[in-house]
């Protein structure tokens, strides 16, 4: 106390001096000196009437300021709200209050509350954040407060409102990327957000070809976003075009090139957030015993647990979903939910998990949220006809199937998870649909193995024997799997053709030695086993590799006029 005393006799003249000693303080970066210094002398302020507001509202934005560095946000925003106070005191006695000629203005109302929202942000109040910054009038609202207004209109489902505020950023600011894909997100054309950053893409092609990747990507064109992410040479160990590039595969159904490209991108950068919790659904689904090893490595961060972000706890969940520890899994799955109820991947996570502990109907609620979230994204419809059928909803289950035919643009995925869907309605099954529906993946994807399986399945359930085989032995000449080798003898087994049986048996077991059913049924050769139907393997177990979806519309019916989502800049420019 007797230091604090003679502190305070030496400033208690000289105001102007204390002001220095805490801005050297503060430059300095010694925030907690700060509070404690500027804490003293507010109360030594308030006991001494004639110390200039001016003096007061500078040390309560340095007082906040520190408060803030300090992670203390409930103390910082109320100092921020007593310098807002003050300040508007001192506006409205300008003619009698005396501001330091070093200081010709002092800090501005639309700054002090971009600091107060920050606060609100970190306190997670949301409505309040949005609040302060609706406050600050349009045209005094800088770049930085349209982002921040931008960003919360988005988080809250206020669209229109969040493309106007991206759209004053991208005015200013034309090479700010992040606005400029979060209008392509919110469904702004191309050629409108191309035309607004002219004058950065003009001269950096790099750029010009990134942003039409992204808005090829944001468009549901993935094969041609892919084509061009490729052409970007200078960008391909880029992390983040890697994962650009991992989500439209994964959109495309290619799950083993969406993994390849984001074990490419955290073998280039181990601390990879966005991607991150991708990569760990892609690795504990994969029946690669390799891949769990791997999970478990991208488990362990140098990053304390205080400042995790929600894909860090993703990863952690399908680490203990891989192992089988569901309850855990659970835990983890809802953590990262509450940190971003609109990330896909923990409903995802979430969803798996309830499946998995027979919580059918939470699961079913998460499936659609993911599924609101990301339309486009298979796993998300086909987790909601697997919980409609294992709450026997027979019904829902084929309108959730006819809808994602039509979300997912009748992708072959889709169409086979459909043709799967009306199989097990016995009581209304059209068996002209379904094959209808399973030549209509093959001849978007001929390569697309479940859809075989199932029509295999199908003509068997049929009797229709001989059409199977024609089918499978047309398909394993192109496309030779162990399963589908195994599938072609047990059909030449069913009419007693032992020696095609027997070579197909074989071929099977050199593909994968570990094929149970093919050593089973070749050891049963010559006793005419009854196979079951369990022999088929459906849709909704398989995990494959699957190519480009097909067109939901023929293409003589498109807009020749805006076929291309991000135009060329000869749209606009003409070069001599």
């Amino acid at each position: 106390m007797v230091i604090y005393t003679h502190i305070f006799i030496y400033f208690v003249y000289n105001m102007n001096n204390l002001l220095k000693q805490v801005n050297l303080l503060y430059e300095q970066e010694l925030y907690s000196n700060v509070e404690h210094l500027v804490h003293l002398a507010l109360t030594f302020s308030e006991q001494k009437q004639d110390v200039a507001p001016y003096t007061k509202f500078q040390l309560y934005i340095y007082y906040a300021d520190s408060l803030f560095h300090q992670q203390n946000y409930v103390l910082a925003d109320n100092a921020y709200s007593q310098a807002l106070q003050i300040r508007k005191y001192i506006l409205k006695t300008k003619n009698t209050t005396k501001i330091p000629d070093t200081q010709k203005e002092i800090l501005s109302d639309m700054e002090i509350k971009y600091k107060m929202y920050k606060c609100c942000v970190k306190m997670k109040q949301t409505k309040k954040a949005i609040e302060l910054l609706q406050s600050i009038s349009a045209r005094n609202r800088s770049a930085k407060v349209n982002m921040a207004l931008g960003d919360l209109y988005k988080k809250t489902g206020f669209d229109r409102s969040a493309i106007t505020c991206y759209k004053e950023v991208l005015r200013e600011n034309p090479a700010a990327l992040e606005a400029a894909e979060s209008l392509l997100k919110l469904g702004v054309k191309g050629t409108e957000v191309n035309a607004m950053m002219l004058d950065a893409t003009s001269e950096l092609g790099w750029i010009n070809s990134w942003m039409r990747g992204l808005a090829q990507m944001h468009s549901r064109d993935f094969s041609n976003a892919i084509t061009t992410f490729r052409s970007i040479e200078l960008l391909q160990d880029n992390t983040i075009l890697m994962t650009a590039k991992a989500y439209c595969y994964l959109y495309l159904c290619d799950e083993k090139r969406a993994l390849a490209e984001l074990q490419r991108a955290v073998l280039r950068d181990p601390n990879m957030i966005h991607g991150r919790d991708l990569l760990a659904n892609l690795l504990a689904n994969s029946s690669d015993k390799e891949h769990l090893k791997e999970l478990e490595r991208l488990m362990h961060v140098d990053i304390d647990i205080a400042h995790w972000s929600c894909e860090h706890w993703i990863v952690l969940g399908w680490y203990w979903f891989a192992t089988k520890k569901y309850e855990k899994a659970a835990h983890f799955a809802r953590q990262a939910c509450l940190m971003n109820r609109k990330n896909v991947e923990a409903l995802l996570l979430m969803a798996h998990t309830l499946m998995q502990i027979t919580k059918y109907l939470d699961a079913l609620l998460n499936f659609k949220d993911a599924v609101r979230y990301c339309p486009y994204r298979f796993d998300g419809h086909k987790g909601l006809v697997e919980c409609n059928y294992a709450m026997r909803r027979i019904r829902e289950g084929l309108t959730m199937a006819a809808n994602g035919c039509k979300q997912l643009n009748n992708s072959p995925q889709s169409l086979t998870l459909y043709a799967s869907a009306l199989m097990k309605d016995v009581t209304s099954v059209s068996t002209g649909k379904v094959q209808s529906l399973l030549d209509r993946a093959l001849t978007a994807d001929p390569s697309y193995t479940p859809a075989i399986y199932l029509l295999a399945e199908h003509l068997e359930q049929e009797q229709r024997h001989e059409e199977s085989c024609t089918i499978l032995l047309k398909h394993v000449e192109k496309y030779p799997t162990s399963r589908t080798h195994q599938l072609l003898a047990n059909c030449y087994a069913r009419l007693q053709k032992d020696e095609e049986a027997f070579t197909h048996f074989n071929a099977a077991l050199r593909l994968d030695p570990h094929n149970q059913r093919a050593t089973e049924g070749l050891n049963g050769l010559g006793r005419s086993p009854k196979l079951e139907s369990s022999f088929y393997m459906s849709v909704t177990g398989e995990s494959s590799s699957y190519a480009s979806q097909g067109p939901s519309i023929p293409t003589d019916e498109l807009d020749e006029s805006d076929s291309d989502p991000w135009p060329s800049h000869s749209d606009f420019l003409s070069y001599d």
